[in-house]
């Protein structure tokens, strides 16, 4: 012990943490406990750290615990008190008692660590001394006392709350305020009504209102909407916000608005709906949707210029659009053209027949966005006059145009002709062949596969590629085979596409016809034959996709270590392994992060903490620091001293859990 005694005063860091795990298997001993809680006051954290585990994993808490908690007194060493703490809040309510014991001490902030540390616990047994703790002679303890009550959210303090939130104690009646809020116990109501004369306690007490969310108590926090101080209006807002989200109707919260504030309510909102507050812009603008006043229109249309605000108008008027949606048809008649867009996308989400006739007039709009959302709009209705109209932008000269109108026809399948989709197939115009191709593939229309075949020898490669997309959709075996067929297309983006889809669904000669293509020609069609195999999960693709890793190109290697990574297995991971020693960075890095999934890889991945390559140290933090325990967990917290880059360094922390 003497030995160990004197190791632990070395200036070494590593030296005394090695002193400390010379402890390890003398549970119960006195002066190994001793020695730990020294350890504790040491100036490394990673000291006091590892002597925090081994006497929390080792030893009877009643051997410790209470020169545990005299370690909170040492007002000169703010390490040693923060181990205590951990210590404590580690031991769970196992420590609960004895914390209740030592809490009748006249230090005050020792007073206040133990309600922190309590108040961790959230153990009732802990209730009496929080309630004794309302009334410490410390303003800071009570306080304290006060937070973590609301946190446990016990009803049975209530009363206690309530009594000092009717006291004139403003220190601890702010936060009492606040806790029965978050404890949302309907009998705090009449107290906290009371509480709203006092203007020191109106914020905190017209949130925990708003979280009760009593509606007959709206009547007393709306007229705040008009209280000299911008802040209570502000909150006062939020909290008519929370009353709705809480599931009071709109009609309650609009009806009394109207009865309170009247004709200003709209002036008082647009105000706010400008504030430089964004929680109290949006809570404005949210409110004004609820009112459903069209005077709020042109506002709401100005401030929806601004991209952060711009979803909540569209929300405020889809709620005005969903009760009367005819009210919204004017709006359309802008030259605006962002405004009409908006405009457009507002009117569907509301998805009302009232706007079928404007819809499909713009279809023909001169902006390619509107007609986009106009074909998708009307496909929401369900009309199926619109199929007719909705056809003629498949021929758009916008590629955006054409797919907004190959999924509105998708979503109208219901009145559409197949046998008129496979004509198309035949037409002079490739771009209507080609999404003719797609709208089958999307109906799952299986009878058209055999004309989809044919149509993989087209002349045009993008009625090609939209023949692989609708095979990959319909998933038949005749579409696997023809998927198969499309391995072949010259074309290597078609090969890529087709192999991509393989990999996705598998089935019957698959990997047959995917191993084939490991040798092609171009890069990216290896690419997807690797990252295909991998996907289909096939032990018999190991061997091949090792061959892989020794191709020309680095993503081809990155992509077949990820695969491999996936199938897994000791084959793949002995070869994962021997990518550890390559020259190239993205490939080490790529083999570090496959190597996660792999059992027993880590003494392998640990080297690479201390790699000249700032990214390759991420990776290793990001795979180690999953399981930072053990040999790992130190490894890592010796390397944190010595580490330079910001990011890695917080990567480490993290892992660490180190705040």
């Amino acid at each position: 012990m003497q030995e160990l005694e004197r190791l632990l005063k070395d200036n070494d860091v590593e030296v005394r943490r090695d002193a400390l795990e010379r402890l390890k298997g003398k549970s119960g001993d006195i002066s190994s406990i001793n020695l730990l809680l020294k350890a504790m006051e040491d100036t490394s954290w990673r000291v006091r750290n590892t002597a925090v585990d081994i006497i929390i994993e080792e030893h009877p808490i009643e051997t410790y615990i209470n020169s545990l908690i005299n370690l909170l007194y040492l007002d000169d060493n703010a390490g040693a008190r923060n181990s205590a703490i951990e210590a404590l809040v580690r031991l769970n309510k196992k420590a609960t008692i004895f914390l209740i014991e030592a809490f009748n001490t006249p230090n005050r902030d020792v007073r206040k660590f133990i309600i922190d540390v309590l108040g961790e616990f959230k153990d009732s047994r802990s209730l009496p001394l929080m309630l004794s703790a309302l009334r410490d002679d410390d303003e800071n303890v009570r306080a304290t006392a006060i937070e973590h009550i609301g946190k446990v959210g016990e009803s049975s303090v209530v009363d206690a709350l309530i009594e000092i939130v009717e006291s004139d104690d403003i220190w601890t009646a702010y936060p009492a305020a606040d806790a029965l809020g978050r404890i949302g116990d309907r009998k705090a109501v009449p107290a906290l009504i009371k509480a709203l004369d006092k203007k020191t306690l109106r914020i905190p007490t017209i949130k925990s209102l708003s979280l009760i969310a009593d509606p007959d108590t709206l009547k007393h926090i709306i007229p705040f909407l008009e209280d000299p101080s911008k802040t209570a209006q502000e909150e006062t807002l939020r909290s008519i916000e929370r009353f709705y989200r809480k599931g009071i109707s709109e009609e309650i919260v609009t009806g009394e608005i109207k009865r309170l504030i009247g004709d200003r309510t709209l002036d008082i909102l647009i105000a706010h709906a400008w504030s430089n507050k964004p929680e109290a812009r949006k809570s404005a603008i949210l409110i004004l949707g609820l009112m459903k006043d069209e005077r709020a229109f042109t506002p709401l249309l100005d401030i929806s210029q601004e991209e952060d605000f711009a979803e909540e108008v569209k929300r405020a008027f889809v709620f005005i659009g969903k009760d009367r949606p005819e009210s919204l048809l004017k709006l359309f008649e802008t030259e605006n053209v962002y405004q009409k867009r908006f405009i457009c996308d507002i009117a569907s989400r509301i998805v009302s027949p009232v706007y079928s006739p404007v819809f499909e007039n713009l279809l023909d709009d001169d902006d390619g966005h509107i007609r986009s959302i106009s074909a998708i709009a009307l496909s929401k209705i369900s009309d199926p006059k619109s199929v007719e109209p909705i056809k003629r932008l498949l021929t758009d000269p916008y590629q955006d145009v054409q797919e907004a109108a190959v999924e509105a026809l998708s979503n109208l399948g219901a009145w559409l002709s197949t046998d008129e989709l496979i004509s198309m197939l035949g037409n002079m115009n490739p771009i209507l062949r080609r999404n003719a191709a797609l709208i089958l593939g999307k109906t799952g229309s299986k009878e058209a596969v055999p004309a989809l075949g044919f149509a993989l020898k087209d002349g045009n490669v993008n009625v090609r590629k939209a023949c692989v997309e609708a095979f990959s959709l319909l998933k038949t075996e005749d579409s696997i085979r023809f998927l198969i067929f499309a391995l072949t297309d010259e074309e290597p983006f078609i090969r890529v596409s087709s192999a991509v889809s393989l990999g996705r669904i598998g089935g019957k000669g698959v990997f047959e016809a995917l191993s084939h293509l490991l040798s092609d020609t171009d890069d990216s069609v290896r690419v997807a034959v690797s990252k295909s195999l991998g996907m289909l999960k096939d032990n018999r693709a190991v061997k091949p996709l090792i061959g892989l890793l020794s191709d020309r190109n680095g993503f081809v290697v990155t992509t077949t270590i990820e695969s491999l990574s996936r199938i897994g297995g000791d084959e793949a991971k002995y070869a994962l392994l021997k990518m550890l020693a390559s020259e190239d960075k993205e490939v080490r890095r790529t083999a570090i992060k496959a190597l996660s999934s792999f059992e027993d890889s880590q003494d392998k991945l640990m080297p690479f903490l201390y790699d000249a390559d700032w990214a390759t140290r991420m990776a290793a933090v990001e795979v180690l620091g999953k399981k930072a325990r053990g040999i790992i967990r130190r490894e890592l917290e010796k390397i944190l001293d010595i580490e330079q880059d910001p990011i890695v360094k917080k990567a480490i922390e993290e892992s660490l859990k180190i705040s």
